[in-house]
């Protein structure tokens, strides 16, 4: 494990350790990239992709070879670990059953088997091809042959073209034939440093003719080519099955000589010298806090005291700076990472959305529609008819109601007396009278509970033919 910084960022590069093989420690000097590693591990990027290598160098024992074998890239790693200025660490850990796990950050980024999950197989194939087998001399291995029987029909014509002229077609009315298609520029002018000795005769640049616009067409009109129905082209002999044919050939399967069952340790080379691998183009890259050990424990505990410690003191520096991620980009990282959150991200926005245009533009409110009605002062289904008749009748007895009721004159016998009509109540009656269709006044009997004090009330009797 161990920590890696870009301060300027990286466009193109790399930042991964090699654990070189042993040999490698006799001439430190003479170490370059062809030097034999066993391990290659860590980050590289150049352009807008990046990966984290991890590659083993492992020997057949049967051959004597030793190949590469690449570990499976994760999906949408990013470019974060590059361009954001910060210290990453990388992780490798590799057990002794050749299980191995990829960190960067203390999070897991890929995981396999050395045995299952690399690029090649590191287990070869248990047989191969034969590179002594040749194929026979009378082995036919066309699917197809021209059927050599066929002839070309008697009314076969090659030599007909496959386009001809429309003879049918005639000139458009608009078309004008004595205007050209182009014409000199009228307002070009020839440039003031033209040396008609070293550059020719100036001509001005040629324009579209702007009376050819809106017609079919300018310059000498010819008819246009159409398919030529009586066009067949060149005949040639139809394709049938090859009776011959045998199949695809390949060479026959040997055992193969290399074929072993390799153990995830066995082809590893010891280890004895961890070198750094830097091309690039960026400057002020750091790596730090290197470390090879046997125990996960002690490397968990290692990061604690460097790698934790450091992260938390650049965010505390970061934030008094004023140069905190914040929330939102504290959102956009967490998405990276998990990209399924981005579909989250995107629901919560348009149901708050859905539902208030749903409650604001779904339906038209009580308000909306009676101010329509009041501006197209459209009848309603429920809309009464007002009536109009009697209404100046109507005002008089509203104003008589309002008048204080004269106190009912006392016969000696302490009855009261009937309550006398009005000259107005006694002229609506002959109103009345006079005209069936006219609501007739009729004095109200006093309750007993209003003797005291009556007062003249009016019923209106509506009357029907």
């Amino acid at each position: 494990r161990y920590e890696v910084r870009y301060e300027e960022g990286q466009e193109c590069g790399g930042g991964y350790l090699k654990l070189l093989s042993e040999g490698a420690e006799k001439s430190l000097t003479a170490v370059q990239d062809k030097t034999p590693y066993t391990i290659m591990f860590g980050p590289d990027k150049c352009g807008a992709t990046g990966k984290v290598h991890l590659i083993f160098r492992y020997t057949n024992p049967k051959n004597g070879s030793t190949d590469e074998y690449h570990a499976k890239q994760p999906l949408n790693l990013g470019t974060d670990y590059w361009d954001d200025h910060k210290t990453h660490l990388y992780t490798l850990v590799v057990k002794p059953d050749g299980a191995f796990t990829v960190s960067v950050d203390q999070k897991q980024i890929m995981s396999g088997s050395m045995l299952n999950d690399l690029i090649p197989s590191l287990q070869p194939p248990k047989e191969i091809a034969d590179p002594n087998d040749k194929k026979p001399d009378d082995w036919d291995d066309r699917a197809e042959i021209e059927d050599e029987s066929a002839v070309k029909p008697d009314d076969w014509d090659e030599s007909q073209p496959r386009e001809v002229v429309d003879e049918k077609a005639e000139k458009p009315s608009d078309w004008l034939e004595n205007e050209p298609e182009l014409i000199p520029d009228p307002e070009a002018t020839k440039p003031a440093d033209w040396d008609a000795d070293m550059d020719g005769d100036w001509e001005p640049p040629m324009i579209d003719n702007p009376a050819c616009k809106g017609v079919s067409g300018c310059g000498p009109w010819k008819k246009p080519l159409i398919p030529n129905p009586l066009y067949k082209g060149k005949w040639v002999r139809p394709r049938i099955p090859n009776p011959a044919y045998k199949g695809v050939w390949s060479p026959r399967k040997i055992e193969n000589p290399n074929y072993f069952e390799p153990k995830p340790f066995d082809g590893l080379a010891p280890i004895t010298v961890i070198g750094i691998e830097l091309w690039t183009m960026s400057q002020n890259i750091i790596f730090d806090n290197i470390l090879v050990c046997e125990s996960e424990d002690l490397a968990a505990d290692v990061a604690k005291q460097t790698y934790v410690v450091r992260r938390a003191e650049d965010q505390r520096l970061a934030s008094s700076q004023g140069k905190g991620a914040g929330i939102i980009q504290g959102i956009i990282d967490a998405a990276n990472e998990k990209p399924w959150l981005w579909v989250v991200y995107v629901l919560c926005i348009l149901i708050p959305v859905i539902l208030i245009g749903v409650c604001c533009f779904g339906r038209k409110s009580n308000a909306d529609i009676t101010a329509q009605r009041k501006k197209t002062d459209a009848p309603e289904a429920d809309d009464e008819v007002p009536n109009l008749v009697d209404d100046e009748e109507d005002e008089k007895e509203a104003e008589e109601a309002e008048e204080p009721a004269e106190a009912p004159k006392v016969t000696p016998k302490g009855s009261p007396v009937p309550p006398q009509k009005t000259h107005q109540a006694m002229k609506d009656i002959e109103d009345d009278e006079g005209s069936a269709s006219e609501p007739e006044i009729v004095d109200a009997e006093p309750s007993e509970g209003s003797k005291k004090s009556p007062t003249v009330t009016k019923r209106r009797v509506r009357r029907q033919d």
